[in-house]
């Protein structure tokens, strides 16, 4: 017979708050102690996964990329924002195809 995950914890609930061991709980209400035992460790880890994790915090981006700046060897300096690095790789490679 298959259990919910309600009834699963009210069994482990219940085993709790009556003080007695797990194999006289299982005893009285017909369920095998290794069932017992999984059920625990499986809402266990359920618990674990659904909580937010502590000491950790959310990381939102800045609304604008910081300002890149490029310093040629002629000692041209070129300020370029709201562009991505890529963005920017692409741009070097067309103005030095154009100029080489």
């Amino acid at each position: 017979m298959r259990h919910t995950p309600a009834t699963m914890r009210r069994h482990i609930r219940s085993q709790a708050a009556d003080s007695i061991t797990v194999s006289a709980y299982c005893a009285a209400h017909n369920l095998k102690v290794a069932t017992f035992y999984y059920w625990r460790k499986k809402l266990a880890a359920a618990e674990i996964t659904d909580r937010e994790p502590v000491g950790f915090t959310q990381i939102t981006p800045a609304a604008e990329p910081s300002p890149r700046t490029m310093c040629l060897p002629s000692g041209l300096r070129l300020e370029l924002s709201g562009l991505s690095m890529s963005e920017i790789a692409e741009l070097v490679l067309a103005i030095d195809r154009r100029y080489v």
